[in-house]
C-alpha cells in the first residue's frame, strides 16, 4: 500500500479494525516491517488538516471559530428553546430536551442539504423552528462558535481555498450513505488533485443465503449463539459475525447467552472480566460502569441539599472509595443502622454526625469519616465549568476514589474515559455560564449517560456483534443476521416533525418516507451480501401476542424448514439431571439444637416453623433478615409500637375501676401524659420522624386510643391489671422461648386473660384447632405461661382500630355459652376449654420438636402465609416452581 494513502472511516471502530487487518495481512505475508497507511475517522482528519494549515499559515484565519460538541450544541438549543417558551403559557409542559434534539436534526438537514422552506407553505411548527434557528445562529455569533454541520462547511471551505498539503490518495471506507457534505469533500479533493477512491471491504461474489423463521426474538438470540458455537466447534479459526437492526435492545441478552455458552466460569466474580473472543461494536453508556456510577454517586452526595437514604446506601456499599477493603464490614453495619435510625431524607451534615456517633460507639469507620471531612472542606461555590472539572477531580481524590484495591483493566479504561468527560464539562466554558455544584453534577450525569464506553480488547475477536448499519473491515466466513421482520427492516420512516414533509421527501432526506428507507435498506442488504461467504437471515413469527411477517428483502432468500438448535442458559444447562458431576441432595435437616444452645425469635420462631420450616431456620437460627426499607415518616410497625407503648404507660398502676371512675377530662389528661411520654422517648432514640410528623402522630394516638379506652369502659368487664409489656422465659421441649406479653389482666374470678394488641388486620385463628398452629402467639401464652393452666380464662387480640374496636379470640366463656351463640368454628372439635389448652400444648411442643431436631425443609400449605417472611430469596420459590413445571412436562 502507498505510504501517501489515507483511509477515512465513519467510525473509530472501523478505523481500528482496518488498521488491525492491514497489520495482520503483513504478518501473514511474513513481513517484519512495513509502512501502514493512515486510517482515521473523517472528523479526526478534518480537525488535524485544518490545525496543521493554521499552524503553517496555509489557512488564512485570524480567529478560527470554536466547534461546538454535540453535547454543547444540545445545551445551547435547549437554552434558546427555553427562552422562547417563557412567552408561552404552557411552556413548562414541553419536553425541552426532546425539542432540542429534533431542532438539531432539522438544522443539520437544512444546512447540509441547503434546504429552503417557502414562506407561503410554512406550518406553525416550522415557523417556530425557524425562529429558534435564527436565535440559535445569533447566540453562536455572539459566542464565536459553530455547530458541527456549519463547522464542517467552514472546514471544507478552508481546504478548498488554501494550499494546505493533502495526501496523494484518499480512500473512503464504510460510507453506505453519502451526505451532501461528504460529496462536496470528494469534489474539493478531486479539484485539489487528490486521487479519490472507495476502500473495498467486501467480497466480489455474493454470499450463499438462507432464511429461517423462528418463534420469537428470544429464540433468534438462542439460535444465533448455538450456530456460532457449532461453527467454532467445527473450525476454531473461523471468523463470524452476528448482525441486528436492534442491537441495543438485545445486547445484554446476547452477552449473557454468549457467556453461558462459551464462558460459564465467568459467573464467578473473580473471573467476571476474563478475556472474551466476542466483541460488541455497540458500547454501553459510561454511566453504567460501576466505578463511574460510584464517582457520580459521590459527587451527588456532596451536592444534594437533602440526601435520599437509598442513595447513601449505594455509596456506603460501593467498593470504589475511601477504605473500601478495610472498612467494608463496618460500612455495611453503618448502612444497616442508618436504615433503622435515620429518616428517608436527611442532610450530609446529619449523616456525618450520625456516622461519628456510631464510630464513637465502636464502629471502625475512621477512614470513611476522614475522607468525608476532607471532601467537605473543598470549596463548592458557583464556578465556571473548567473550574468545576478541576474541583470534581479534587473532591474524588479527597474521597479516595477509586478505592484501596488495584483496579482491573476494564475499570482503568473507564477511569480514563471519566477524565475525558471532565474535559467535555470544561468545554462548556464556551457557553459563558457559571454553574452551581448541583448543575455541574447534573451535567456530568448527562455527559456520562450519553458517552458510549467500549472497552478495548487485546485479541482479535472471533465473533463480532454489530448493528446492521456498521460495516465490517474485511469479509468474515459467516454471518447470522437477526430480526428480519417487516416492522424492523427496512426501518420505519421517521420524518423530522419541524420540517415540511414534502420538502423532506423531495430532498430524499434520511428517514423521510418509506421509499427512502427501502432504498437505504437495499443498499445495506447488498453490502451484507458481500461481507461473508455464508449468511443466515432470521425472523420472528411472534412478538408478544402479535403475529409478525418477514421483511420484503427476504422474498428471494431460501427458507430453512429444519429445526435449529437453541443455546441454553447456564441455569438450564446445570438443571439437566444427566450432567456429569452433579448430585441431587435433599438437604432439609439442619444441625440439632443441643442443650444450652440459644435460639432467638420467641413466639415468632415457632410461628415461622409452623408455616415454613426453612423460614424459621434462615431467619431465627441463622439470623438472616431483611434490611429495613426507608419510609417517609413512620411505618406501620413503628405506629403499632407507639400504640403499645402508650397503652402500657396508661395502664401503669391503674385497673378497670380507675378507668370506670374517670370523667372525660381526667381520661383525656391521663392519655395526653402517656402519649407525650411515649413520643418523647421515641424521639430521643430515633430521628426517623420530624417534629411535624410527631405532632400528627400525637393527634392520631389521642383519637385512636381515646376511642379504644371508651370502648373498654363501655364494655364493662371488671379486671385488675397484672402486667403490661411483660417478658418471661419459658422452656418448650428444651428450647428457651422469650414471651413478651402486651397485657395480662385478672378477672374478678381470679382467672387470667392474655391480650395482644393489634392495629392491622384481625389475625386468622382457624389454625388454633389444627395440628400446625400458624398463629401460635396467644396459644403459647395460654399453654406455657403458668404451670397451672386452670388459672387461664382466655386469650384475645385487642383490635385497636378506628371504628373496629373488638376483642377477637377464645376463652372459657365460649364453652359455657348457649349453643346458638356465635363462637369460633374450630372449638366444636373440643369438649371444653381445658381440652383446647391441652391440644395447644401438644401441637406447639410438636413444632418445637421440629426446631430442636433441625427440620428445615421448604414446605408450606399456602404461599400467602409467607407475606411477612424476611428471607423469601433464600426459599428460592421461583426456581422450585420451574423445577416442578419441568418435572410435570417430563411426566406428560
Amino acid at each position: 500500500m502507498s505510504l501517501n494513502l489515507l483511509i477515512l472511516c465513519p467510525s473509530a471502530r472501523l478505523a481500528r479494525s482496518i488498521q488491525a487487518d492491514i497489520a495482520r495481512q503483513h504478518l501473514q505475508e511474513g513481513h517484519t516491517q512495513w509502512h501502514s497507511p493512515a486510517v482515521q475517522t473523517l472528523s479526526q482528519w478534518l480537525e488535524c488538516i485544518i490545525e496543521a494549515g493554521l499552524l503553517d499559515g496555509e489557512v488564512a484565519m485570524q480567529t478560527p471559530p470554536f466547534a461546538l460538541s454535540a453535547f454543547n450544541e444540545q445545551l445551547l438549543w435547549e437554552d434558546v428553546i427555553t427562552q422562547s417558551l417563557k412567552k408561552n403559557a404552557f411552556g413548562t409542559l414541553f419536553d425541552v430536551s426532546g425539542l432540542a434534539s429534533v431542532a438539531m436534526e432539522a438544522n443539520r438537514y437544512m444546512v447540509a442539504w441547503s434546504l429552503h422552506i417557502p414562506r407561503e407553505l410554512i406550518a406553525e411548527e416550522s415557523r417556530q423552528f425557524l425562529q429558534w434557528q435564527q436565535a440559535f445562529k445569533q447566540r453562536c455569533l455572539q459566542l464565536n462558535v459553530l455547530e458541527n454541520v456549519r463547522f464542517m462547511d467552514w472546514q471544507l471551505n478552508c481546504i478548498a481555498q488554501s494550499t494546505v498539503a493533502l495526501p496523494a490518495k484518499i480512500a473512503f471506507a464504510g460510507f453506505d450513505q453519502t451526505a451532501p457534505q461528504e460529496k462536496r469533500l470528494r469534489e474539493v479533493l478531486l479539484a485539489r488533485g487528490v486521487q479519490v477512491e472507495d476502500y473495498v471491504t467486501a467480497c466480489i461474489e455474493p454470499a450463499q443465503t438462507q432464511h429461517i423463521n423462528l418463534e420469537n426474538q428470544a429464540a433468534e438470540c438462542r439460535a444465533a449463539v448455538a450456530w456460532a458455537q457449532q461453527r467454532l466447534d467445527e473450525n476454531p479459526n473461523t471468523k463470524l459475525a452476528i448482525v441486528s437492526p436492534r442491537l441495543s435492545d438485545i445486547r445484554n441478552q446476547l452477552a449473557d447467552l454468549l457467556d453461558d455458552s462459551f464462558y460459564p466460569a465467568s459467573v464467578r466474580p473473580s473471573l467476571a472480566e476474563i478475556p472474551r473472543h466476542y466483541n460488541f461494536s455497540l458500547g454501553a453508556p459510561l454511566a453504567q460502569q460501576p466505578i463511574i456510577q460510584a464517582a457520580l454517586n459521590l459527587i451527588r452526595l456532596l451536592s444534594a441539599y437533602q440526601l435520599q437514604q437509598a442513595d447513601v446506601s449505594h455509596v456506603l456499599l460501593s467498593p470504589f472509595w475511601s477504605a473500601s477493603t478495610k472498612e467494608a464490614d463496618a460500612r455495611a453495619m453503618l448502612d444497616a443502622k442508618m436504615r433503622e435510625k435515620l429518616p428517608m431524607q436527611f442532610t450530609l451534615q446529619r449523616f456525618m454526625e450520625f456516622a461519628t456517633q456510631q464510630h464513637e460507639n465502636g464502629l471502625s469507620i475512621a477512614g470513611l469519616l476522614a475522607h468525608l471531612r476532607a471532601a467537605a472542606n473543598v470549596s463548592t461555590k458557583k464556578a465556571t465549568p473548567s473550574l468545576w472539572a478541576q474541583t470534581l477531580s479534587t473532591l474524588l481524590v479527597a474521597l479516595n476514589w477509586p478505592g484501596e484495591r488495584n483496579i482491573s483493566s476494564l475499570e482503568y479504561q473507564a477511569v480514563n474515559a471519566w477524565q475525558k468527560t471532565l474535559q467535555q464539562l470544561a468545554k462548556l466554558e464556551v457557553l459563558g455560564k457559571n454553574l452551581a455544584m448541583a448543575e455541574a453534577t447534573h451535567l456530568m450525569q448527562q455527559i456520562c449517560t450519553e458517552q458510549v464506553f467500549q472497552a478495548e480488547t487485546e485479541h482479535e475477536p472471533t465473533i463480532q456483534i454489530l448493528g446492521i448499519m456498521e460495516a465490517l473491515s474485511t469479509p468474515v466466513d459467516a454471518i447470522w443476521c437477526m430480526h428480519m421482520n417487516d416492522h424492523l427492516w427496512p426501518p420505519p420512516a421517521r420524518p423530522n416533525p419541524l420540517l415540511p414533509a414534502f420538502i423532506q421527501r423531495t430532498a430524499a432526506l434520511p428517514n423521510a418516507d418509506n421509499n427512502v428507507q427501502a432504498t437505504f435498506a437495499a443498499t445495506i442488504h447488498q453490502r451484507l451480501l458481500h461481507s461473508a461467504k455464508n449468511i443466515i437471515f432470521s425472523s420472528s413469527k411472534t412478538e408478544g401476542e402479535s403475529q409478525l411477517r418477514a421483511s420484503p428483502l427476504m422474498k428471494d432468500v431460501v427458507i430453512i424448514e429444519t429445526d435449529m438448535p437453541l443455546a441454553e442458559t447456564l441455569a438450564e444447562q446445570l438443571s439437566h439431571a444427566g450432567n456429569a458431576g452433579l448430585t441431587m441432595i435433599d438437604d432439609n435437616i439442619a444441625p440439632v439444637v443441643r442443650a444450652g444452645d440459644h435460639v432467638s425469635g420467641g413466639t415468632g420462631l415457632l410461628k415461622a416453623q409452623a408455616i415454613c420450616p426453612a423460614w424459621a431456620f434462615y431467619q431465627y437460627r441463622l439470623g438472616a433478615k431483611a434490611f429495613k426499607a426507608p419510609t417517609s415518616g413512620l411505618d406501620s410497625m413503628a405506629r403499632g409500637s407507639l400504640v403499645h407503648d402508650v397503652l402500657e404507660r396508661f395502664w401503669r398502676k391503674r385497673h378497670f375501676a380507675d378507668l370506670r371512675d374517670m370523667n372525660e377530662v381526667d381520661l383525656s389528661q391521663a392519655l395526653i401524659v402517656a402519649i407525650q411520654s411515649t413520643l418523647h422517648a421515641f424521639a430521643t432514640e430515633s430521628d426517623v420522624a420530624s417534629p411535624a410528623v410527631l405532632e400528627l402522630e400525637h393527634e392520631r394516638l389521642a383519637k385512636l386510643i381515646g376511642d379504644w379506652l371508651q370502648f373498654e369502659k363501655a364494655r364493662g368487664i371488671s379486671f385488675n391489671m397484672v402486667a403490661c409489656e411483660v417478658e418471661k422465659q419459658v422452656q418448650i421441649c428444651g428450647i428457651e422461648v422469650t414471651l413478651k406479653i402486651d397485657r395480662i389482666h385478672q378477672l374478678e374470678s381470679g382467672e387470667l386473660v392474655f391480650v395482644d394488641y393489634k392495629t392491622g388486620q384481625i389475625p386468622k385463628i382457624k389454625s388454633w384447632g389444627e395440628d400446625r398452629i400458624t398463629e401460635p402467639q396467644l396459644p403459647i401464652y395460654a399453654a406455657f405461661y403458668t404451670d397451672d393452666v386452670k388459672q387461664v380464662a382466655g386469650v384475645y387480640f385487642g383490635m385497636v382500630k378506628i371504628a373496629e374496636h373488638t376483642f377477637s379470640g377464645v376463652g372459657v366463656e365460649n364453652f359455657e355459652a348457649e349453643p346458638d351463640k356465635r363462637k369460633p368454628v374450630f372449638i366444636k372439635e373440643f369438649t371444653d376449654w381445658q381440652n383446647l389448652l391441652t391440644h395447644w400444648r401438644t401441637a406447639i411442643e410438636a413444632i418445637a420438636e421440629e426446631v430442636k431436631f433441625g427440620k428445615s425443609a421448604v414446605q408450606f400449605s399456602d404461599e400467602i402465609e409467607l407475606a411477612y417472611c424476611e428471607v423469601m430469596p433464600l426459599l428460592r420459590l421461583p426456581e422450585r416452581k420451574l423445577q416442578f413445571e419441568r418435572f410435570q412436562g417430563e411426566e406428560a
